[in-house]
C-alpha cells in the first residue's frame, strides 16, 4: 500500500470507523482513541497490508484494541475492589500489599511478561513482539509465571497464617 492509498483509507472509512466505535463504547473520547489508534496500527502496517484488506483490517484492530481497552480496565478495577482494612488509622490492603509482595520475588522476565499481558492486556502476538520471542514462548513463559506467582502467594500466606495462628 502506498501513502496516498492510505490517505484515501484514511479519508473513506474515518467516519465508518468513528460511528462503530461509538456503537460498540458509548464514549466520544473512547471512540476517537480507537479509531486513531487503528490507523496508527495500519501504518506501522502498510507493508503488509493490501490495500483491499484495508477495511476489514481497520474493523478488527479497532474492536480487538476495545476488547483490549475493556479487559484492562476490568482488571484494574478487580484490584481497587479488593478489601481494605484500617489498622492503626492507615488504610490497609492485606490482599494487595500480598500480591505485590509475590510479585516482586519473581524473575524479571516473568514480572514483564505477567505485567504487559495481565496489567497492560497487550495480546500474546504483541507480547512476543515487544519481548522478541516467539509466540510459544510467551505461552510457556506466562504459564510459568502464573504459576510460580501463586506458588509464592500460596507460601506467604501460609507463613502469615502461621504466625497469625501462634499469637
Amino acid at each position: 500500500m502506498k501513502t496516498a492509498e492510505y490517505n484515501s483509507i484514511v479519508n473513506e472509512l474515518s467516519d465508518r470507523l468513528y460511528r462503530y466505535a461509538i456503537k460498540l463504547t458509548g464514549d466520544r473520547e473512547t471512540a476517537k482513541d480507537l479509531v486513531q489508534e487503528s490507523f496508527v496500527a495500519l501504518w506501522m502496517n502498510i507493508e503488509k497490508v493490501e490495500t483491499s484488506f484495508a477495511k476489514p483490517y481497520l474493523f478488527r484492530v479497532l474492536f480487538n484494541k476495545m476488547v483490549d481497552g475493556k479487559r484492562k480496565m476490568k482488571r484494574i478495577q478487580m484490584v481497587e475492589e479488593l478489601p481494605e482494612k484500617t489498622v492503626d488509622g492507615k488504610v490497609y490492603n492485606e490482599q494487595r500489599e500480598l500480591i505485590d509482595m509475590a510479585f516482586e520475588r519473581l524473575e524479571e522476565k516473568h514480572r514483564k511478561i505477567i505485567l504487559l499481558r495481565d496489567w497492560d492486556g497487550f495480546s500474546y502476538e504483541e507480547i512476543a513482539e515487544i519481548l522478541e520471542i516467539n509466540l510459544n514462548q510467551v505461552k510457556v513463559n506466562l504459564f510459568r509465571a502464573r504459576r510460580k506467582m501463586q506458588a509464592i502467594v500460596s507460601k506467604i500466606d501460609s507463613s502469615y497464617n502461621e504466625s497469625y495462628n501462634e499469637n
